[in-house]
Formats: structure tokens, sequence, C-alpha cells
């Protein structure tokens, strides 16, 4: 998972870490582990994070998968 870019798509969005974690239903604490890396978004929560977002599919590709899904 690329933290920085999931970073930067939330702060251009203009979201908090506190708005995206009550997204997801987690803690702030949790959330920000998340981001950072130490713990893996499932699914779903990606989901929510793409539509919190709006992230395109390369940035979803970029963010989640560091670039490694084939172009679609």
């Amino acid at each position: 998972m690329n933290q920085l870019e999931l970073e930067y798509a939330r702060k251009k969005k203009g979201k908090s870490k506190e708005e995206m974690a009550a997204a997801i239903g987690k803690s702030v604490i949790s959330y920000s582990k998340k981001e950072r890396g130490d713990i893996n978004f499932n699914d779903d929560e990606k989901l929510i994070i793409v539509r919190e977002l709006d992230l395109t599919p390369e940035q979803f590709n970029a963010i989640f998968f560091d670039g490694s899904l084939p172009c679609w």
C-alpha cells in the first residue's frame, strides 16, 4: 500500500482522519494505523475510501496495489 498517496488523496479532498475513521466505522487510532500501512484495509473499507475520496481506478491501483494491477 502507498500510504503517501492515500494521505495526499485524503488531504486533497479536505477530509480529516476523524472523518475517514467514522466513514469506515473505526477509531481514529485504528484508521491511522491503516493509513500508515501497519494494518491492512479490508475490501469493504477500500470501497468506502474510494467513494469518500472519489478515487479514480488509477488512484485506487496506485494506493492499494502499488500500481501492480494490469490496466483495464
